[in-house]
């Protein structure tokens, strides 16, 4: 009896290098009553055919050494977008201030309110905000993405102080559904004083921002304006304006194939430092959300964002990168080195 039974294990065993089929098919067969044994055609006929394969299989570390990169950032994350495998972390518990990454919330909370992007729409008076550059004059139409792709390419204060306002939500209500917005995000650690981002006390940790950009990079509209390293506004008045990105990986490599920036945020107040964050991809792999606060220059932040990205497709793969490095048998030469 136990040599019946050793055999039908070889057998099965013999058989699993050549068609791969679930373990637990394979151990029911083998021991199935004498009358019941498994024949060839059982074998070739089991009901699943292939090992199963996870659709959100983390990514691997090839380089179990390397620990990371040296940055000027406070606080630090490289989050793996699908499977949400933090990759790189440094100080990630610590609340700062976060600038202007708030307005990627403000213009998520805006759209909530279905506005019709194509109206005309005007920056009043009482939307003035002190701090960075205006880019539309007072009282000259435009229209409503226009105001809002001028606060989230250019960071315009003023232009996102008129969001609010034709969002037909007063400041304190609005600000309100930012912090309601963020708990159902489940930014835990966040909190919002207003909507341009020039409080200070407008604060969040890199772990709740992975989960902001996560939501707000689904969003097309955001998306797209995100990713405009320059944009042109035409009034009805016909005076243009330009705007130029605050977002300097948008011309930078590691927006040129194989990379690719999908969404971000720049942030800066003297009490937050310089900060940043992003979705990136690269050709062939995964996503990554990368998120710094509190770096020290402005050049700092791209440096520390663009240092992670490469050490993290260097560090890791992806389930999806071997069969496409295999399939086009070109490799990145940043990945080889």
């Amino acid at each position: 009896m136990i040599l019946k039974f050793l055999t039908h294990i070889i057998f099965a065993s013999t058989l699993l290098q050549v068609f791969p089929v679930d373990v637990n098919d394979v151990q029911r067969l083998a021991t199935q009553p004498k009358d019941q044994a498994p024949s060839l055609y059982n074998f070739f006929t089991l009901p699943n055919a292939k090992l199963p394969r996870s659709a959100d299989a983390a990514p691997t570390k090839i380089r179990p050494n390397s620990l990371g990169v040296v940055t000027s950032a406070e606080s630090a994350i490289v989050v793996d977008r699908k499977t949400k495998q933090v990759l790189f972390q440094k100080n990630i518990d610590a609340p700062r201030s976060i600038g202007s990454i708030t307005k990627l919330m403000t213009a998520f909370v805006f759209l909530s309110t279905n506005p019709n992007l194509q109206a005309p729409a005007r920056l009043e008076s009482t939307d003035y905000r002190a701090g960075g550059v205006q880019h539309v004059g007072f009282g000259d139409d435009a229209t409503v993405k226009d105001l809002m792709y001028a606060s989230l390419i250019s960071s315009d204060n003023s232009a996102t102080a008129s969001l609010v306002r034709l969002s037909g939500l007063s400041m304190q209500d609005f600000v309100v559904k930012m912090n309601k917005t963020a708990v159902s995000m489940g930014m835990e650690h966040t909190h919002f004083e207003d909507p341009t981002g020039l409080s200070p006390r407008n604060e969040s940790i890199v772990s709740d921002l992975v989960k902001l950009l996560d939501v707000v990079a689904q969003n097309e509209i955001i998306r797209d304006a995100t990713a405009h390293d320059q944009y042109t506004i035409t009034t009805a008045s016909g005076k243009t304006y330009q705007l130029k990105s605050t977002d300097q990986l948008l011309s930078s490599f590691i927006n040129q194939q194989p990379y690719g920036v999908i969404a971000g945020k720049t942030g800066f107040l003297p009490e937050a430092g310089y900060c940043l964050g992003t979705v990136l991809h690269r050709e062939g792999a995964g996503e990554i959300i990368v998120v710094v606060l509190g770096s020290e220059t402005n050049t700092d932040r791209f440096q520390d964002i663009k240092s992670l990205a490469v050490w993290s497709y260097q560090t890791f793969k992806w389930p999806e990168q071997l069969s496409y490095d295999a399939k086009t048998d070109q490799r990145d030469p940043l990945l080889t080195q």
